[in-house]
């Protein structure tokens, strides 16, 4: 993972949202207002994460890494969602098992061999009981952002 692609004004602490489409709706206009991705983002997710669901059962708690193809992102970006709420979220590799998603990891990334590395990091990091204690009990987004940069893996 690039330290590169994290930005302290991504990062959501306890976002509200009712379900997996509420919460991309909010996102992508948070992203295309910031001017991360195009306008065609909000449709290319939901319809990639419909049929790739991106849930991973990590203990201590389920992540899902959602993304898309690289032709809707301008800047490449991680966009990490800590929700107020657990959301349903389809695992991956498996449609039909849903977990209660606390966390969520948006990639916007360009190279398609960046993604299977970026997400190698990401599970390695997800299995790091003191790790996710410490993002769900970050009160700021500049503590969570200090917690991110000293993730394990994270390439300059």
């Amino acid at each position: 993972m690039k330290r590169d692609m994290l930005y302290e004004e991504l990062i959501e602490l306890d976002m509200e949202a009712a379900d997996i489409d509420d919460f991309f709706e909010k996102m992508s206009v948070k992203l295309l207002k910031l001017g991360y991705v195009k306008e065609t983002f909000l449709e290319a997710i939901k319809k990639r994460e419909a049929e790739y669901p991106t849930a991973l059962p990590v203990e201590p708690y389920a992540v899902a890494i959602p993304h898309t193809d690289s032709e809707h992102i301008i800047k490449p970006f991680i966009a990490p969602v800590r929700l107020k709420k657990t959301v349903k979220w389809c695992e991956m590799a498996a449609n039909d098992v849903e977990h209660d998603v606390r966390f969520v990891f948006i990639l916007g990334i360009h190279g398609s061999n960046e993604h299977v590395e970026l997400l190698q990091v990401l599970v390695e990091n997800f299995q790091d009981a003191q790790l996710m204690k410490d993002l769900l009990e970050a009160r700021t987004s500049k503590q969570y952002m200090k917690l991110l940069l000293i993730m394990k893996g994270l390439a300059g």
